[in-house]
């Protein structure tokens, strides 16, 4: 029985050891992602306004209201010296916001158009190909990112290698896997996950001393940050249990050792350093890894393992007694933690889980590859801690807090309606109260009158100018000075033999030329003041016309806006109420989804527990017998 169990949990955890590192998958130590607001856009210098406002809120990771403004600007025609960058870029935050569909038809779109750019066709045909990879349809994503082989960027040009290694790996292809990622060079980051799926495509191929060499190198490295170190656990782990299974177990010893203790696959490693030991039969250097196991969280297949290792050991070492209490211990451990997870699957079923979680995801979306960084502090997360690190739940999780965003959205518009019903009111009302007034004040304008005044005058400036009359362009001043000399001139004629007004006939020439003298000097001026005067007075009377005409118009216009206002209010709130309904339908919808998740996820551990209840138990009887038949007949 232990021999059977021992190579079953075996052969499931070198599986999960020898599983490649995706690029999409949702564990921190696997997951080398380039943000697309990093990668996706080539240099450019911006031509447009509202194209800058859309890429403020595409840097700022605002997929949303990027994707509302970049589709407005677009029909409005704001985008015209960016069409194609300011498509390819759309199509980007579609896919950063989850809308792997939309996304799909804009860059088929782009690729349609013969017109399109080579730097934008090699893009589009990436960003198609991460599409069809996220959205599971490996042979279609190999193809569109094999197309995408133009100049991209160092780290798009990484990312898409990857992908093209991970699609050939999901279609069992892992000898083409092996070719494409042989002799490729990149990034660090990059290069690190090549190199452990080059290593276990070479294993899966059959080719184990050259996969193992690839994932010890990896597992030897040099690692700076928490991913790289996850990924250096990973690859001995997977090297480990991949010498296990090939009956090599004092080399697996060697490679499992340098596996940290407190990393995210040190269950694994502590099960396998026992497993090693086990296979040399040296159970005493066997029961240090499992004994440390033994004390962690039974929740863990690792762990679980172990709590039935540890007796398996002692009853090898002939400590039966030993041997009995940790079996009983166990099953006493996997009883309460059933219990605990019947009261986590009801606590879940009564939405207590999603609540805390949807709190720490945040308020506002901010890209589809968000991730849950934290768990809540409640009994039933424990249970689900790598459900939740998985990429199923993770996307779940997006697609509710996106809709938890989208109904927030939608009921702040239906609550903003009203306050534009309150506004067209209110500008109904005003304009009523300021029509009385203001058509008063307009019926008091004599505007023909105005018309006939200019027009007399424009008639009396194009007669001096044609007389030369400088004293009919005089000023004030000037006239009053002309009337005087006129007036003593016309005294001094009535007297014309009076020889003792021969001095003053003489003074009154000078005057009478020196007041000529400055008419005629300052003539010009005041005939360019005069004619702009005049153009002045005309702009004045055209624009009043065309006031007056505006305002007669608005008469009839504005009610008519107003009452168009509030028709499209009315058609506005219907389809609010109705995205509303269908948004709060399927949030419920995902609800149940992710509940079903984490309630199968607890159930498929509550049937591991009761599977190896079932095997302690069985153990405990074993050990009994054999305690017996030790002891004898009783007499």
């Amino acid at each position: 029985m232990q021999s059977a169990m021992t190579f079953r949990v075996m052969s499931l955890l070198i599986g999960a050891a020898l599983a490649p590192a995706c690029v999409h998958a949702a564990d921190a130590a696997t997951q080398p992602r380039a943000p697309i607001a990093e990668t996706s856009l080539a240099p450019t210098t911006v031509r447009s306004l509202h194209y800058g406002d859309v890429l403020f809120h595409f840097y700022q990771g605002d997929y949303f209201n990027g994707i509302v403004r970049q589709t407005a600007f677009r029909d409005q025609g704001h985008l015209a010296p960016h069409l194609e960058d300011a498509d390819l870029l759309l199509g980007g935050m579609y896919l950063s916001f989850g809308q792997y569909r939309q996304a799909e038809e804009l860059f088929n779109r782009l690729l349609d158009r013969p017109a399109t750019p080579q730097p934008v066709r090699d893009r589009a045909w990436f960003f198609l190909g991460k599409v069809l990879h996220e959205r599971g349809q490996w042979s279609r994503s190999e193809q569109a990112l094999r197309r995408s082989s133009g100049n991209l960027p160092p780290d798009i040009s990484a990312e898409r290698q990857l992908l093209i290694a991970q699609n050939l790996m999901q279609l069992g292809r892992f000898d083409e896997s092996i070719a494409h990622l042989k002799d490729w060079a990149g990034p660090p980051v990059w290069m690190a996950y090549a190199r452990f799926n080059l290593g276990v495509a070479l294993i899966r191929t059959g080719r184990l001393d050259d996969g193992l060499r690839i994932l010890e190198e990896v597992g030897a490295a040099v690692a700076d940050g928490e991913e790289l170190k996850g990924l250096r656990d990973k690859a001995n782990v997977a090297a480990g249990y991949a010498l296990l299974q090939a009956n090599r177990p004092a080399e697996a010893s060697g490679v499992i050792a340098r596996v940290r203790l407190n990393g995210a696959y040190s269950n694994k490693a502590l099960l396998g350093a026992g497993w090693a030991a086990a296979a040399q039969d040296d159970y005493q250097a066997a029961l240090a890894p499992w004994l440390e196991l033994n004390g962690r969280n039974v929740l863990d297949a690792a762990v679980q393992e172990a709590r039935l290792a540890v007796p398996y050991a002692l009853a090898k070492l002939g400590t039966e007694a030993q041997a009995a209490e940790y079996y009983e211990a166990a099953i006493e451990a996997f009883d309460q933690e059933t219990g605990r997870l019947d009261d986590s699957i009801s606590a879940i079923r009564a939405g207590k889980l999603l609540e805390r979680v949807a709190e720490r995801a945040g308020d506002g979306p901010r890209g589809w590859y968000r991730q849950l960084m934290d768990l809540p502090d409640s009994p039933e997360s424990r249970y689900l801690y790598f459900l939740m690190a998985g990429n199923e739940f993770q996307e779940g999780l997006r697609n509710y807090h996106t809709l938890a965003f989208m109904y927030r959205n939608l009921a702040s518009w239906q609550e903003s309606l009203e306050a534009f019903r309150d506004m067209v009111e209110t500008r109904r009302r005003a304009f009523v109260a300021r029509l009385p007034a203001a058509s008063d004040a307009l019926s008091q304008l004599d505007v023909q009158g105005i018309e006939r005044r200019r027009d007399q005058l424009q008639s009396r400036l194009e007669q001096s100018i044609k007389d030369q009359d400088s004293v009919a362009l005089a000023g004030s001043d000037d006239l009053q000075r002309w009337a005087r000399v006129q007036a003593v001139q016309q005294e001094l004629d009535l007297r014309p033999d009076d020889d003792s007004l021969d001095d003053a006939r003489d003074k009154m020439r000078l005057a009478r030329g020196v007041v000529l003298w400055n008419l005629e000097s300052g003539y010009k001026l005041r005939r360019y003041e005069a004619r702009k005067s005049l153009r002045a007075l005309s702009a004045e009377v055209l624009e009043l016309r065309r006031r007056i005409a505006s305002a007669d118009g608005a008469r009839s216009t504005v009610p008519k806006a107003n009452d168009e206002f509030v028709s499209r209010i009315d058609a506005i709130e219907p389809r609010i109420a109705a995205m509303l309904a269908a948004v709060q339908s399927a949030q419920k919808g995902q609800a149940r989804f992710l509940a079903d998740l984490a309630v199968g996820e607890l159930r498929s551990q509550k049937d591991r527990l009761a599977e190896y209840r079932t095997q302690a138990r069985y153990a405990l009887a074993t050990t009994y017998d054999r305690a017996a038949q030790a002891v004898g007949p009783t007499p």
